[in-house]
């Protein structure tokens, strides 16, 4: 009987879990560039031990027009890379501005990576109003000035990167290389939507709603059965 509460408990809190989980997704149903977190899992290897496994959805979001030319989205594979707080950061949130300092940074404020470092618009001497453009290839330009082209990787492992705050992820212990021409085209004036889909997240909260009352009835329930068993075992 304990062993069954044990494992009654076990599935609670496992439903918690996952409930944090899709209700984090539903958070983030408008972030653009947002990988969908796919829930626990338990998995038992060829030892017979269990194992969680959460993983994250790579699939691609649908492409928003906004016409903004510091927008960018990624059609195929790969990544942005921006200078995080402790290194660098792989993400799809291509919705970009200029700093006043002239560096091309994310909505958190980090500077974009280029080939060559930080992308800074500031260090040419060019006429102000002119037009940024950025090829498929990821070529930026002020005007007819090369100012560098984007850094777009692919980490060896894409599981194995951890994922941040927001729709960031870490590089990892892998690394990543850098993606090659053909497994992507930037998409200027774009950005990429969330890949969650709020119907299927919210399918997935009602069973795991149902499954949290399941468990938490048969802890209840296993809980009275035990002390009705040392009632008796008092009484004899």
């Amino acid at each position: 009987m304990i062993k069954g509460i044990y494992t009654a408990a076990r599935a609670l809190d496992a439903r918690m879990r996952n409930l944090d989980i899709v209700a984090n997704n539903l958070a983030n149903v408008n972030t653009a560039g947002y990988k969908r977190e796919v829930p626990f899992s338990e998995i038992i290897d060829q030892s017979g031990n269990v194992q969680i496994k959460q993983t994250s959805d790579f699939h691609s979001g649908e492409l928003m027009q906004t016409s903004n030319p510091l927008d960018l989205a990624l059609l195929g594979k790969g990544f942005f890379v921006v200078e995080g707080e402790n290194g660098p950061e792989m993400t799809r949130n291509g919705k970009f501005s200029i700093s006043s300092e002239g560096f091309l940074v994310n909505q958190q404020g980090f500077k974009v990576m280029g080939k060559s470092g930080a992308i800074n618009i500031n260090k040419l001497d060019i006429d102000k109003q002119k037009d940024i453009t950025v090829s498929n290839s990821g070529e930026l330009k002020f005007g007819d000035q090369i100012v560098d082209n984007l850094l777009i990787v692919n980490p060896d492992h894409p599981q194995e990167s951890a994922r941040l705050s927001g729709e960031n992820f870490a590089v990892g212990e892998n690394g990543f290389n850098e993606a090659g021409v053909g497994d992507f085209q930037v998409k200027q004036g774009y950005v990429e939507e969330s890949n969650v889909n709020p119907i299927k997240e919210m399918q997935d909260m009602i069973q795991l709603n149902s499954q949290y009352d399941s468990a938490h009835k048969m802890i209840n329930y296993l809980d009275k059965s035990l002390d009705e068993a040392n009632q008796i075992g008092k009484v004899i």
